[in-house]
């Protein structure tokens, strides 16, 4: 049988150790990245903590500065006296490869997080009594894992940014006219907005049947028609009934007379029409229940086989908390934090739908509102209600507005009006 070991690396550990203690301006750097927990000797910790205290007091890290640094605190005899902190200064370690040995650290502490992981994991399945509920676990463990593996962000000069911006300023000057983002289909909406864009979040909301899912399904096939590929996940209708909705939308047959007069022409419109949406790239996932875990599970899996260009929720609220003791503002806020996440992790656009309550603004949580790039409101003209109206509510990145549109309720298509 195979000895089971620890993943570690002592040499490493003491050659950045070693690193510190001979250039303490190191920690500069490497503090945003660094943690005591990428140690797994003890004695390494509490050496690096006491190195990291110093640093934060403005002082200098030496062998002698630390060595009395940790003598007055009382923690020099817990790491074996002022011959052990000599060992590690003396270790073998070249100051400029500080940081691969910082990479070692980190990829040997993920690795123990993945074995202890993997425990928990096969502890639940032996025990699933006792263990709650299997699938949610391994989802809680591998982006516990996935969420600490992570580097935190580089810290950039303003004038970085600036040259970064001027790229894309100058590529916009380049490309006018032309979407910067990925077609909503609506060229009003294209037009103010330059395309839906990576990280985006676009909230789509309206009252009970206000049409939300009409216009989120029209955006999806006709960005799909442009050749980019989307993921729906649907969990307030089956994959049924949404292909209904875009054969009878892409088609303009009204499904419903099937039960009442299916003429041979309607047949032939709603032959025609699956076999045209059967070509789109469009993945549904329909689920009637889904919490933020498993939504973000389904939403990279999308991505990494289905490479989507954009995803649809639909809809916000009907997720399912992690938390059932928190208030209903909070589940719903998590929700929603968990889409904005996504849309930043995946580098795509996520429409999300809402519902309104009377005042106009989502129901149960104002996180959504703070959450989302761009709040889209579905209105329909009470003097003449078969004029629609998108009002932009809200946007970071663009003007606000108002943009005519008519609904055709028999085929549940959204088309511009004049």
């Amino acid at each position: 049988m195979t000895k089971q070991t620890t993943p570690q690396s002592d040499p490493a550990e003491k050659a950045f150790l070693s690193c510190v203690l001979q250039n303490s301006a190191i920690l500069n750097e490497a503090a945003d990245y660094a943690s005591p927990k990428l140690f797994h000797h003890p004695c390494h910790r509490k050496i690096f903590e006491a190195a990291l205290s110093l640093w934060t007091e403005g002082k200098e890290c030496d062998l002698v500065t630390i060595t009395d640094h940790m003598s007055v605190g009382g923690t020099l005899d817990d790491v074996g006296g002022p011959s052990f902190i000599t060992e590690c200064f003396i270790s073998p370690a070249v100051t400029s490869n500080w940081s691969e040995y910082l990479d070692i650290l980190r990829k040997k502490h993920t690795a123990r997080l993945a074995k202890a992981g993997a425990e928990k994991i096969i502890h639940a399945a032996d025990d699933p009594a006792g263990g709650g509920d299997l699938s949610e676990i391994v989802q809680k463990v591998l982006i516990g894992i996935a969420a600490d593996a992570e580097s935190k962000g580089r810290i950039e000069s303003v004038g970085e940014v600036a040259l970064n911006r001027l790229s894309a300023y100058e590529e916009m000057v380049k490309n006018r006219g032309k979407l910067i983002g990925i077609t909503t289909g609506f060229k009003p909406l294209d037009d103010i907005t330059s395309g839906f864009r990576g990280g985006q979040v676009i909230v789509i909301g309206a009252a009970t049947k206000g049409g939300k899912t009409s216009l989120a399904l029209n955006m999806a096939m006709r960005t799909a028609n442009a050749g980019n590929p989307v993921g729906i996940i649907s969990l307030e209708m089956g994959s049924g009934e949404l292909l209904d909705r875009l054969v009878s939308s892409f088609s303009g047959a009204d499904i419903s007379q099937l039960s009442k007069d299916p003429t041979q022409d309607l047949m032939s419109k709603i032959r025609w029409g699956i076999g045209q949406v059967s070509k789109l790239p469009i993945y549904v996932r329909d689920e009637s229940s889904i919490n933020p875990l498993q939504l973000r599970a389904a939403a990279r899996r999308m991505a990494a086989v289905h490479k989507i260009k954009m995803l649809v929720v639909d809809y916000i609220q009907l997720i399912e908390p992690l938390n059932r003791k928190e208030s209903r503002e909070q589940q719903v806020a998590e929700s929603s934090r968990t889409i904005k996440i996504l849309a930043k992790e995946l580098g795509i656009p996520i429409i999300a739908l809402t519902q309104l309550n009377a005042d106009g603004a989502s129901r149960e949580s104002r996180g959504i509102e703070n959450d989302c790039d761009m709040f889209l409101k579905i209105q329909r003209d009470e003097e003449n209600p078969n004029d629609w109206w998108l009002n932009i509510a809200l946007s970071r990145a663009t003007s606000t507005g108002r943009i005519p549109l008519s609904f055709r309720s028999e085929y549940l298509r959204f088309d511009e009006r004049d």
